[in-house]
């Protein structure tokens, strides 16, 4: 019996992360995903009175069924999340307890749990639709660019705090500036510090709503050097994030590389291999067209070599 259950544990898993090469795999995965597309344009719609009022019983059954999809996918990767590699050697309470604390668990989590609050504990419907919203990222389990994008965050992460720490310090140091600078030029404008802070922000991110603005030579200059700063400063987050979106996709590539090349360093590949191959392309989030090339790529060159690697001894080309 437990073996059956490990057996049943393996296949929910490896259906619900899209490695079955199956017709039936690829329908669930796009009947989520649009299931989470049109729970967005639901919130969006809804959020118009008229509509809502046209539409209501429609909109209640269609968000019953969409928390009843969610609930029972977000129960299989909980009873399923024992298969995880990093889970090994864990007792399954323990795994099961660790990928419910996991952020994409959560997500999953606050998908669905303001739905089951709503109906002992009165909940605000604009925060009722915010939490609905979140819906839209458990996308990231369905598409590999988000969860690249996800992973290049979490390893990033001092480098961007200290980037984010660094803008906030420069977004005071400015606001308190200017407020000294400009406060006693005109009554009313830059009254405060946290009206300063405003300014700042909108500066420094080259915004510029023009709603309050520097009147003092002394400001106007100290303006400028605050948008220059903040031009190369902004910037910062955003060229780390896409150095290191682009070095880690460089990175997952070049291992894929060298597992398609430890597969077919007999020349050939065999089932198995393809299979293993697949599920580590999807794992990695590398497109099944680079993953294509590279099995061309190495077919081609081992058709052209006439002598052992190894041993150097010239081989019978085959004709």
């Amino acid at each position: 019996m437990a073996t059956a259950a490990n057996s049943r544990r393996v296949t929910a898993y490896r259906f619900l992360e899209g490695e079955f090469d199956s017709q039936a795999c690829r329908f669930v995965q796009r009947f989520i995903i649009a299931l989470i597309l049109l729970n967005g344009v639901a919130v969006i719609l809804e959020s118009n009175a008229a509509i809502h009022d046209s539409y209501r019983n429609l909109f209640y059954a269609f968000e019953i069924f969409s928390v009843m999809i969610f609930t029972l996918e977000y129960l299989a990767r909980v009873w399923s999340s024992t298969e995880i590699s990093d889970y090994n050697g864990l007792p399954r309470w323990r795994a099961q307890l660790n990928y419910m604390c996991t952020p994409m668990a959560l997500i999953d989590l606050l998908a669905i749990a303001p739905f089951y609050l709503s109906l002992f504990i009165p909940i605000d419907l604009r925060y009722l639709r915010f939490f609905r919203l979140l819906r839209l990222l458990k996308l990231s389990h369905y598409f590999d660019g988000l969860k690249i994008f996800t992973e290049v965050i979490r390893r990033e992460a001092s480098a961007i705090s200290g980037a984010l720490l660094t803008m906030l310090i420069l977004i005071i140091i400015s606001a308190c500036l200017m407020f000294t600078v400009e406060t006693a030029a005109k009554p009313g404008h830059f009254d405060s510090i946290i009206e300063s802070i405003w300014w700042a922000v909108v500066t420094l991110t080259t915004v510029g709503y023009g709603d309050i603005t520097p009147i003092t030579f002394a400001g106007k200059l100290l303006a400028i050097a605050i948008m220059l700063l903040g031009i190369g400063t902004m910037a910062l987050p955003a060229g780390i994030l896409a150095a290191r979106f682009s070095e880690e996709l460089q990175i997952r590539r070049e291992y894929l590389k060298m597992q398609v090349q430890d597969a077919m360093r007999d020349g050939v590949l065999d089932t198995d291999e393809q299979d293993a191959l697949n599920t580590l392309q999807q794992k990695l989030g590398v497109s099944k067209e680079v993953m294509d090339r590279l099995i061309q790529g190495h077919r081609e060159a081992n058709a052209s070599i006439n002598f052992c690697p190894h041993c150097g001894e010239r081989l019978q080309s085959m004709k």
